[in-house]
């Protein structure tokens, strides 16, 4: 019990200092990484924290609300969980283990909603992802940007899912 208290207390100290440095802006470690990644993608500022229902507003003026799934070591998350409005758009970001982007969905806030599952919660499946109004990016396309700020994007296909 007292190595569990002692690793406690340095990853409290880490996750203070990730903070101090700007890295992160609470002592939510993967969902402020998510955060940042997406306003880094989207060219834009975050919101101020607890904002109700959105992270960041996009320069079509869609709000953003980022969920971010962190893999295991044995592979990827699917519980991207539950949807909030007044978002226009779930942002749900799937980082490696080691903690770099692996892809990305943007969902309508509508068909986000409609693949609520019985628990109340969005899930990354094969279906939902294949959906026309889904727009997938890679790792590359994330770190690329967002190409078209202004305007509508075409759906990029799906890339096969590894973790390394």
């Amino acid at each position: 019990m007292r190595r569990l208290q002692a690793a406690e207390r340095e990853r409290r100290a880490a996750i203070e200092e990730l903070i101090r440095l700007g890295a992160v802006r609470s002592h939510v470690l993967v969902g402020d990484l998510g955060e940042r990644i997406a306003a880094a993608y989207y060219s834009v500022e975050l919101m101020p924290q607890f904002t109700p229902g959105h992270d960041l507003v996009d320069r079509r003026r869609r709000r953003i609300d980022v969920k971010t799934l962190h893999a295991t070591p044995d592979g990827p998350r699917t519980i991207i969980g539950q949807p909030r409005r007044p978002c226009d758009l779930v942002f749900a970001l799937r980082l490696h283990y080691a903690y770099t982007p692996a892809e990305a969905l943007e969902i309508p806030i509508e068909l986000a909603e409609a693949y609520v599952g019985a628990n109340g919660k969005l899930s990354w499946t094969r279906k939902l992802a294949s959906e026309s109004a889904v727009v997938h990016l890679d790792a590359a396309q994330l770190a690329r940007g967002d190409p078209h700020p202004a305007g509508l994007r075409r759906r990029s296909p799906p890339t096969p899912r590894r973790n390394p």
